[in-house]
């Protein structure tokens, strides 16, 4: 640097202007002159290492002394800043949503069989509770009798609603522990996750000071088990430790998994998401040329621990290794950071990111009696004859790319499952199998997604198009839990993709936390699965901040049969004329969302949203009902009495609020 050269310019400089000054000048001249020499030069070399270091402070303690110390600047090495060892990112929701018929009019509990059917995501049906009751408010009399029924419980004396609605809020901590410069232990936490609100008044449970809700003072804190399900006050969803080499960056722990576009693994990190994938993983990362190389592996399922509640101490231990899902991956990615894709943009160059996504899973052994749902307790230990011979054995992959150039975006993603499972029996004991599956489990399942934007007017108008694809499985229902039971009937909502002389299962299921709409694949079905979905959109920001949305959403069924309208059976008259009560449709409806939004450069965001839902054919349906049932109904060869739902309007809002920091 030029700095270096001053000081030992100054001695070269102060002999001769002593030379110059003649006889003539007295001594105090000469001293004054070097002194104010001596300080110009003090401050040029004090801007040119603040320049050059950017370190102010480096050269203070000279400056400000009454001698010059010329190795203490010479030597001195720039201050690094102080690392923050707490940095704690998040964000803070909550949510306000009012749905309107969201059934589609399609729900119906038989009261002879006492059996409920229609659009179950979860595990209660999208009804109001009360509506739930039958015959509701209205009065039958039975065929061939004189005697009218009327209705007993709620919906008789209340009335039957179709509108359910409330609020849910979450506040979720994302802290870093920065320990070194390359040594950093990152955490996810959420605080009331998901809470709704009003869910845990003092009054619940019921207690002498508040025998009954009414009389409740306040809410309490929720704990698993006590007034809550299964969620307590802060769940601690995520913690992993970051830890740069020379060759890479190492990371083990629970950490979230995010590949692409997110079809197959996402880490659900949107302040709108509900999920999110968490692994158990030990991963390395290093990059070769323009590729990150990262082979990970993953404890999906370690089986059977020796924890238990009466023995609380030491560290516990996986009790067999051959009962573990093991997961072993490799990703290959070439991604541009956004400074560069900043950059090749305004050089009117184009970018081209892409990258794979490769999985391994296997298992041998699976202790499927102690997870079962009905017997899982994990306080008590699984013996040995409740092992079964698993044999899993599964492939999955991932292929993205996208394409970047001028004011175009096109994005694809493509995810494949294969493999088998030898053995596909829920319990029993140790050699059991399925009989249903002498041969195991087939699995081919295959999804595929491509989002094109393209922007106009400075950026503020943007034109969207995205299509979905997911294999289906001609097997009734959509297969959000593909072996729900053994036997599939006709129309139901959900149901095994493996019925009785099915060996495949082929439905793709993309992840939930891929979102394509308001109301049907989001709260109706649960993902998006066994369809077409083809999602046009336009989007204008008046400001960088504020602005409108509108996406029209259109979903196809692959296979009628997987449909509601799969139950429409063929139905002859006397006559032998078809006198079927409708047909199996491919076409499940159509979808319009409206949105308006405000998002902060202080990271506080705010939206409102509305959307309408219109079936189409495949969301009717044929149901049993009763022998006094009040409509049109038609008798089958094996003497059911069935009737026509014809599906009809869902609507929702939403209104959000959020603060992200």
């Amino acid at each position: 640097m030029r700095l270096f050269w001053s000081a030992p310019l100054l001695a070269l400089l102060l002999p001769t202007l002593a030379h110059a000054a003649g006889t003539g000048s007295t001594a105090i001249d000469l001293e004054r002159l070097k002194a104010e020499l001596k300080e110009e030069l003090r401050e040029e070399l004090r801007l040119e290492l603040k320049e050059d270091l950017g370190a102010d402070k480096a050269v203070g303690g000279a400056a400000g002394g009454d001698a010059w110390a010329e190795e203490e600047w010479k030597w001195e090495e720039p201050v690094k800043p102080e690392l923050n060892f707490l940095e704690m990112d998040g964000y803070f929701r909550f949510r306000y949503d009012l749905f309107n018929n969201l059934d589609l009019g399609t729900y119906y509990y038989n009261a002879q069989t006492r059996t409920e059917s229609g659009p179950f995501a979860g595990t209660s049906p999208p009804v109001p509770l009360c509506a739930t009751d039958y015959p509701g408010d209205k009065t039958y009399t039975p065929q061939g009798s004189t005697q009218s029924i009327q209705g007993e419980g709620c919906a008789s004396r209340a009335g039957v609603g179709n509108t359910l609605g409330g609020a849910n809020m979450r506040l979720r901590l994302e802290p870093t522990f920065n320990v070194y410069e390359d040594i950093k232990i990152k955490m996810q936490l959420d605080v009331l996750d998901n809470l709704v609100l009003g869910s845990t008044p003092d009054g619940f449970p019921q207690n002498p000071i508040s025998p009954l809700l009414a009389f409740s003072q306040t809410q309490i804190s929720p704990v698993a088990g006590l007034n809550a399900v299964w969620t307590d006050s802060i769940r601690v969803k995520r913690v992993w430790a970051e830890v740069m080499t020379p060759l890479g960056q190492l990371r083990v722990g629970r950490m979230p998994s995010q590949f692409g576009m997110g079809i197959l693994a996402n880490e659900g990190n949107g302040l709108d998401n509900d999920f999110g994938d968490t692994n158990d993983r030990i991963m390395f990362a290093t990059k070769v040329g323009d590729f990150y190389i990262i082979p990970a592996f993953d404890w999906v399922a370690s089986g059977v621990t020796s924890a238990q509640r009466q023995d609380p101490y030491g560290q516990p231990f996986d009790r067999d290794q051959r009962d573990d899902v093991d997961q072993y991956i490799l990703a290959i990615v070439k991604r541009d950071k956004p400074e560069e894709i900043k950059q090749k943009l305004e050089n009117d160059e184009y970018v081209l990111n892409y990258g794979t996504y490769q999985v391994g899973r296997f298992q041998a052994l699976d202790a499927a009696n102690f997870f079962g749902q009905d017997k899982a307790d994990p306080n008590q230990q699984a013996g040995p004859n409740e092992l079964l011979e698993r044999d899993v054995q599964l492939y999955a992959y991932s292929y993205w790319v996208k394409f970047l150039w001028r004011k175009l975006s096109i994005e694809a993603e493509y995810a494949g499952i294969l493999g088998r499972i030898g053995n596909p029996a829920l319990s029993g004991p140790y050699g059991a199998t399925d009989p249903d599956f002498p041969d195991g489990l087939g699995i081919s399942q295959h999804g595929a997604t491509l989002n094109v934007q393209y922007k106009l007017l400075k950026d503020a108008l943007t034109i969207q198009l995205l299509v979905v694809a997911a294999s289906g499985d001609s097997a009734p229902g959509w297969g959000i839990r593909p072996l729900l039971s053994g036997v599939g009937s006709a129309g139901q909502w959900d149901g095994s993709q493996a019925p009785q002389g099915d060996r495949r299962i082929t439905n793709f299921r993309f992840d939930p936390d891929f979102i394509v709409d308001m109301i049907f694949w989001r709260q109706l079905v649960g993902n998006v699965t066994d369809a077409l979905v083809i999602r046009p959109g336009v989007q204008y920001n008046l400001t960088e901040a504020f602005g409108a949305r509108f996406d029209l959403v259109y979903s196809r069924a692959w296979f009628a049969s997987s449909t509601p309208s799969g139950s429409f059976t063929e139905i002859r008259n006397s006559e032998g004329n078809d006198d079927s009560l409708g047909n199996p449709d491919n076409n499940l409806g159509l979808e319009g969302d409206f949105k308006i939004f405000y998002d902060s450069e202080d990271g506080f965001h705010a939206w409102f949203q509305y959307g309408m839902f219109i079936p189409f054919g495949g969301l009717d349906r044929q149901v049993q009902v009763e022998t006094y049932y009040p409509g049109a109904t038609k008798t089958l060869s094996t003497g059911e009495q069935v009737a026509r739902l014809d599906s009809s309007l869902a609507h929702t809002l939403q209104l959000f609020f959020g603060v992200s920091f």
